[in-house]
């Protein structure tokens, strides 16, 4: 059986799983059952600074999930792509209640897992007020939280809103902290990575690329924001595309270990991530919405990959998709003899080919859809929309010629 523990400065994970810092982590018996679940390490809900304690209190209802019941089969089958929109920010504690609950989260874990406090603060004295705390609890490892895709807006200048200041914020709690700790970069700055970097080389242990962006939906109806009225944290398996590409670009970048997360939904996101350069893999969405022993079942699942691989840990597959990222400027352009094949067996002259095929190449016949690979431009619309997979291109993608 495939190892699956990893290490990330200086800290043994059971699995590369970990709980994301939300509802399900509220409180110690979220973090316990985030453990029990079958997670390695659980962030617990971030503490917010007493400037930013607004946030203590939530909205309700706070969720709105869109394209999620309609899915066909549902709740028998979930879907793999949906938007979670929830203005959900901090801990309902204060500080001695946060300290004190991660210590009790501690106590109910024991050696089974690690528990990973969460601080986010406006001002450098509540920065300092905050890890001075923190590091007399039984935490196993502390997140720097400057990464709220919407505290800014509560009109103070923390997470998104103080991207500017993480490596100042990184090295002040550096000198403060005496546990080992991660910077949580957020994605709504121009450069994450640059950002990624700065933090380590101000003294970072690991980098988070973790982390919701922010937004709202309309009401045509009443021309007002759907849900509490403000904008929210949007996620969900769809911005899977965005969190690979921002680890992939830090991995380059950076040597301390990444924690990543966005949009995992299942076993192979996971995957996915520690394949461009991630340590651990944290998950939100997924948990809150398959339960806390999804866990297990991911971790299961990619035991029984690795080993149907003949892989024995994941060491050996960190990173490995890094040298198959092309630039945009690598890709092959124009190749020849790329065009759309139907399969007679499975097309059943349905036409929804035709909606999409911009250079008229295709006509349907009672033999079926009959393509013009003259005029056909190999683009791969048809293939992509035909409801019985009767589309397929004649040549895959191929990486330009040095």
């Amino acid at each position: 059986m495939a190892d699956l523990k990893v290490k990330a400065a200086g800290v043994e994970f059971k699995n590369p799983i970990i709980v994301g810092s939300a509802t399900p982590s509220m409180d110690c018996y979220g973090t316990k059952k985030g453990i029990d679940g079958g997670a390695a390490g659980v962030i617990v809900k971030s503490l917010f600074g007493e400037k930013g304690k607004l946030g203590r209190n939530f909205p309700r209802p706070r969720f709105k999930l869109y394209d999620y019941k309609d899915y066909p089969g549902y709740p028998e089958k979930l879907p793999h792509a949906f938007t979670l929109n929830s203005l959900e920010e901090c801990s309902h504690f204060g500080y001695d209640e946060y300290m004190e609950d991660v210590n009790k989260a501690k106590d109910m874990v024991g050696n089974d897992g690690i528990v990973m406090a969460s601080l986010s603060g406006v001002t450098m004295d509540e920065w300092e007020t905050m890890c001075k705390m923190v590091n007399d609890t039984k935490a196993d490892w502390v997140e720097l939280n400057v990464s709220c895709p919407f505290a800014a807006d509560m009109g103070v200048k923390m997470g998104a809103g103080a991207v500017e200041l993480l490596p100042e914020i990184t090295s002040f709690c550096k000198g403060i902290l005496k546990k080992p700790f991660s910077v949580k970069i957020s994605p709504q700055t121009y450069d994450p990575v640059a950002i990624a970097e700065a933090c380590e080389k101000a003294g970072a242990m690991a980098v988070n690329m973790s982390a919701r962006l922010s937004g709202y939906d309309i009401d045509i109806e009443t021309a007002r924001p759907i849900g509490p009225g403000a904008q929210g944290g949007w996620g969900g398996p769809y911005l899977i595309g965005y969190g690979l590409k921002f680890v992939a670009a830090a991995a380059r970048k950076v040597k301390v270990p990444i924690i990543a997360g966005l949009g995992v939904w299942d076993w192979r996101d996971i995957i996915k991530y520690i394949m461009v350069g991630a340590t651990l893999v944290q998950s939100g969405v997924g948990i809150m919405l398959q339960g806390y022993n999804v866990s297990k079942k991911w971790a299961d699942n990619i035991n029984a990959w690795l080993d149907a691989k003949g892989y024995n840990s994941l060491d050996e597959i960190r990173g490995i998709a890094l040298p198959n990222i092309l630039k945009t400027a690598e890709v092959e352009r124009a190749p020849e003899g790329v065009y759309a094949v139907v399969d007679y067996n499975k097309c059943n002259h349905c036409g929804i080919c035709l909606r999409s095929c911009f250079y008229d190449a295709i006509k349907v016949t009672k033999a079926g859809a009959i393509v013009n690979t003259k005029k056909c431009d190999g683009c791969g619309m048809c293939a992509e929309v035909c409801p019985n997979n009767a589309v397929r291109m004649s040549s895959p993608q191929r990486r330009a010629k040095a």
